[in-house]
């Protein structure tokens, strides 16, 4: 005789039976139970980190550079960053080159690039300031830190740092 085939029919079967014995209101009391639990985070649920959902980069004036190329700020939905890159010619712009977020560092990154017009010639060989505003943007709540980072005619620096508010 085959035991496990006779266990596992008699295992279901009695099981089948458990559940029409305890009758509906068991199954009324699971339902409420699912229908009005709390919605408290479990110890298996992760924390919510922050996410970036905007960022915004506009080229400006360079008229009142910050002496250490850029300033930000915590706003109340990220950060703000007034700067200045510098260009070695006349066709300089200023240009976003990246902006992220790292989760696992906690750090939002904006990266700022001097760049050469290939659509312009003869430019003239010449210091330049190129100004600009960014702002990132985030949800559930603010990373623990923002850097601001130029990569331009003086090379690749940290020029910026924001500690957000605990």
């Amino acid at each position: 005789m085959n035991r496990r085939a006779l266990l596992l029919g008699t295992a279901g079967l009695c099981a089948s039976l458990a559940g029409c014995a305890s009758g509906d209101d068991a199954a009324e009391q699971s339902a409420a139970s699912t229908e009005t639990g709390t919605a408290s985070p479990t110890p298996t649920e992760a924390p919510r980190r922050p996410r970036l959902v905007g960022r915004s980069f506009t080229p400006v004036r360079a008229d009142a550079c910050p002496a250490d190329g850029a300033l930000a700020t915590e706003t109340e939905t990220g950060f703000s960053v007034v700067g200045c890159v510098s260009g070695a010619t006349e066709c300089t712009i200023a240009r976003l080159a990246r902006a992220d977020y790292d989760a696992d560092a906690d750090t939002a990154t904006l990266v700022v690039e001097a760049v050469e017009r290939t659509d312009v010639k003869n430019c003239a060989e010449s210091p330049v300031a190129r100004g600009y505003e960014a702002t990132l943007r985030f949800e559930s709540g603010l990373p623990g830190r923002a850097v601001v980072v130029h990569d331009d005619a003086d090379g690749r620096r940290e020029v910026a740092r924001v500690d957000a508010d605990a």
